[in-house]
């Protein structure tokens, strides 16, 4: 299982995507799920209520697939280390590897630069983001430390 943490703009989809190629993973990214399924892109509240509901039907898939041996790639965020703990030791109770990727986070002007460019560039509203938003996500994210990582079976920081 490989996990891929971050903030909005650090490029864990394009790094997750890159993974699912190299290794023929089956990825899951909730963000994709939640807009497929979303009837209006500015309902804010159900973007929120279907999270949950996504990540939790993403992950009993998941726990399937790494019990078959298949190789899963969750880009959630994760933005806690509990929450990423948590994600460990239910994988490691199906006898699946973990992998930890924390994509760079630390700049926050360069993140929102990405995220304004990836604005321009959407095909629907759902995720568009406003710097307000952007810079109260910012203070919420525990990046994971190196002795976090170290604890997984492979994994290390991503910079872009």
């Amino acid at each position: 299982m490989v996990l891929v943490s971050g903030l909005p703009g650090s490029g864990k989809t394009t790094f997750a995507k890159r993974l699912e190629r190299e290794r023929n993973a089956i990825r899951m990214c909730p963000d994709e799920w939640i807009e497929a399924v979303l009837a209006r892109p500015d309902d804010e509240a159900e973007k929120s209520r279907l999270r949950d509901v996504i990540e939790n039907l993403q992950w009993d898939l998941a726990k399937g697939y790494l019990a078959k041996g298949f190789t899963v790639i969750l880009e959630n965020g994760f933005w806690s280390e509990e929450e990423r703990t948590q994600y460990a030791m239910e994988a490691v109770e199906v006898g699946a590897k973990i992998e930890l990727w924390a994509m760079d986070s630390t700049d926050l002007d360069e993140l929102w630069r990405r995220i304004e460019a990836r604005n321009l560039t959407l095909d629907s509203p759902t995720w568009v983001m406003v710097r307000v938003d952007h810079e109260h996500r910012w203070g919420g994210y525990e990046a994971p430390t190196p002795e976090e990582i170290a604890f997984y079976d492979d994994g290390g920081f991503v910079l872009s």
